[in-house]
């Protein structure tokens, strides 16, 4: 029989300096049970494919059983799948799965059971510049009972994510509204497990704000950008759009940074480049990563990173390669799953300009950085 910590019992009058010991003992293995249950370690983000603005827009052949085979030949367990969830119905007051949707999905979990994946199988239905609805509860609360339903059946690979980077909405009532959520997928489903995470676009500094959920079965995500500096440099879909912003380097390096762009003058852009030579370090990276490190450890709860990344375009090879390999091994030291953002795309593992062929264009410096298996040619 394996040893549960959570089913011993303690009798202690704290009165010596043993007893304090064997206690704080006793707390770090409870500590280390509850952040060592989720199930998978590290993989991708396989994004560009159910990401369509319905379902006859799925770019179907985009991904293959191959490519979930190569992304496992990596030493990859897990693969993040965003889905424009809401997209994929037929729309108020029902929200009905569409059926094409289904038969598509179906495919890319069978992929996953026959290769021992975990899915992970992500509502990616927001965008970056609208809040988020404050009744979005309702549309919540009809397609997860029907993914549970479809699914509640299949392994326990499957895993649900109920909405990616929720934002413009208090953590309270967030909360409320992740929580009614759970309870529509409970009713259906009591076995698989559901990710939740905070307002604030999962920001990791929004974690201790998360309601006190009771499931047993949850995992706690956070997402990490940080220096949004350099990871977002040349991102257009910030406001203002950071398009113009490129060369800035990990670590800040005074004789490497580039002129401020006029256009940032008085924005938070410039504030942010003012900002980076004290940001723009390890140490800064690490101690950001330890607000969900000290979370999950004070909860006692399952913690995951869901996103990570930096954008090809604009940034240099080398200083991107440095970021991930500074980010995954705290990230792995400290016992916290991860999957970047992304496997194809501006933030994926090819290099840049490339056609993204896996068997030729790999970026295999990031993979080592990120302790990927190199593939062999």
């Amino acid at each position: 029989m394996a040893f549960d910590p959570l089913n011993v019992q303690f009798n202690l009058s704290i009165n010596n300096g043993h007893e304090k010991a064997l206690f704080l003992s006793v707390s770090l293995i409870l500590m280390m049970a509850g952040s060592a249950q989720v199930p998978f370690h590290r993989g991708v983000n396989m994004t560009g494919w159910f990401q369509a603005r319905d379902a006859r827009h799925i770019q179907f052949e985009r991904f293959s059983k191959k490519d979930f085979q190569d992304i496992k030949s990596l030493g990859c367990d897990v693969i993040r799948l965003p889905i424009n969830l809401h997209s994929m119905t037929e729309g108020a007051p029902e929200y009905i799965l569409d059926a094409h949707f289904l038969s598509c999905l179906d495919s890319a979990v069978y992929w996953a059971e026959q290769l021992n994946l975990y899915l992970i199988l992500d509502n990616h239905s927001f965008h970056p510049i609208q809040v988020t609805d404050l009744g979005i509860g309702k549309i919540l609360n009809k397609v997860w009972p029907q993914m549970a339903e479809r699914y509640r059946d299949r392994s326990d690979l499957i895993i649900y994510e109920l909405l990616n980077e929720p934002h413009g909405i208090s953590n309270k009532r967030w909360g409320e509204i992740q929580q009614e959520a759970i309870n529509a997928i409970r009713k259906v489903d009591d076995r698989h497990t559901i990710i939740v995470g905070p307002s604030g676009y999962n920001g990791y500094k929004d974690l201790d704000s998360m309601s006190f959920y009771q499931d047993p079965n949850l995992i706690y995500t956070f997402h990490f950008y940080d220096p949004f500096m350099f990871t977002h440099q040349g991102a257009a879909w910030n406001s203002p759009s950071m398009a113009s912003l490129k060369g800035i380097p990990f670590p800040y390096d005074p004789g490497r940074m580039p002129p401020v762009p006029s256009e940032f003058k008085d924005t938070w852009v410039e504030d942010g480049l003012l900002r980076y030579p004290a940001e723009g370090n390890e140490k800064m990276v690490r101690s950001l990563l330890d607000i969900a490190i000290n979370f999950r450890n004070s909860r006692q709860v399952n913690v995951f990173c869901g996103e990570f990344g930096v954008y090809i375009p604009n940034s240099g090879n080398d200083d991107r390669i440095y970021w991930y390999k500074v980010v995954r091994e705290y990230l792995e030291k400290n016992n916290i799953p991860w999957t970047s953002w992304d496997y194809r795309g501006t933030f994926g593992l090819f290099n840049k300009g490339s056609m993204e062929l896996f068997e030729t264009d790999l970026n295999i410096p990031l993979l080592e950085s990120l302790g990927l298996a190199v593939p062999e040619k």
